[in-house]
């Protein structure tokens, strides 16, 4: 995914700063939550981000 991908409007975060918190060991939706304060604005983007942490899993 595009780095530069905003994922969450709300609070502007980036599929690079979601990435960059999850290989900092932010490995659950919450932990990425409170790294990057994503998905606490309006919420729609939940299963954005739920969906970006699946495939950096793999």
């Amino acid at each position: 995914m595009d780095r530069n991908k905003i994922i969450c409007r709300c609070m502007n975060v980036s599929a690079g700063a979601i990435e960059d918190a999850f290989k900092a060991g932010a490995t659950t939706f919450e932990a990425i939550q409170a790294k990057t304060k994503c998905s606490t604005g309006c919420g729609c983007c939940k299963i954005d981000v739920e969906k970006f942490i699946e495939e950096l899993k793999k």
